[in-house]
């Protein structure tokens, strides 16, 4: 007896995510994001991508991370009072989320290798998961999130083969792909993180709060939903805080 199988593909609206492991405002981000995406309907239709950026490709790495505070002061040339104006104010963007900020002991360090592991989670469907215990490592616990046992961790927590992981790490897989996010990143004209890109149409830039999100969801998603396929059409940008590819952030 012959039987057939039917395979059904549902089709969905993509949106691409340009964030960097050292950005506060992608962890903020990250969170509205997905509060405004628990509140849309059509949560089950939106596929989501996450793209790599380096805010500093200069900084140390495999665990020879700096702490967060020296790097803006000697570094990036950030004042005291500065730093401390954004730590407060990141610091009750995270209470309202949630979550507690660590930033003022948090370690700043070279982010290609986590976006390698990233790059590896989504062949298996569990990036978003390494990407949330990245951001939380940096953000909440003050790890130095280049060192390779950190990533092996974190990469095992999420449910990757630690054989993988540790293969992934003595090489360089998907250092291509993390410079092809970045060139397209500078093709789109963005040169800030997070950028939220929803179906090359809307983009959100920096930190934008949850009614952001819900509205321009609702806004791309209808249009993605009739089609609507204008050639050369400018993409919408709205703007809010955010960190730049010279390692500053917005206060």
């Amino acid at each position: 007896m012959n039987t057939t199988k039917t395979i059904i593909y549902i089709m969905k609206m993509k949106i691409e995510v340009w964030t960097d492991i050292m950005c506060p405002y992608c962890y903020i981000g990250k969170l509205h994001y997905e509060k405004a995406l628990e509140q849309f309907e059509h949560k089950d239709k939106i596929e989501l991508e996450w793209k790599a950026f380096l805010l500093n490709p200069d900084l140390p790495n495999k665990g020879k991370g700096m702490p967060v505070m020296d790097y803006l002061h000697n570094t990036v040339g950030v004042s005291e009072e500065d730093t401390k104006k954004m730590n407060e104010q990141i610091a009750e963007l995270a209470k309202e989320n949630g979550i507690k900020s660590n930033l003022e002991n948090a370690i700043a360090a070279n982010t290609l290798d986590a976006h390698r592991l990233i790059k590896l989670a989504a062949t298996k469907g569990v990036d978003s998961k390494v990407m949330q215990l990245l951001s939380k490592a940096y953000f909440e616990e003050a790890k130095d999130y280049s060192d390779h046992k950190v990533l092996t961790e974190i990469g095992t927590s999420a449910g990757l083969d630690k054989k993988e992981i540790e293969k992934l790490l003595s090489n360089d897989d998907y250092a291509y792909e993390v410079k092809q996010d970045i060139q397209e990143a500078n093709n789109l004209g963005f040169d800030t993180v997070p950028t939220f890109l929803f179906n090359r149409k809307h983009a959100l830039v920096g930190s934008q709060p949850v009614g952001a999100f819900i509205k321009t969801l609702q806004k791309s998603f209808s249009k993605w939903e009739r089609q609507d396929s204008i050639q050369n059409e400018d993409v919408d940008v709205t703007q809010g805080k955010s960190c730049s590819i010279d390692g500053t952030c917005d206060i």
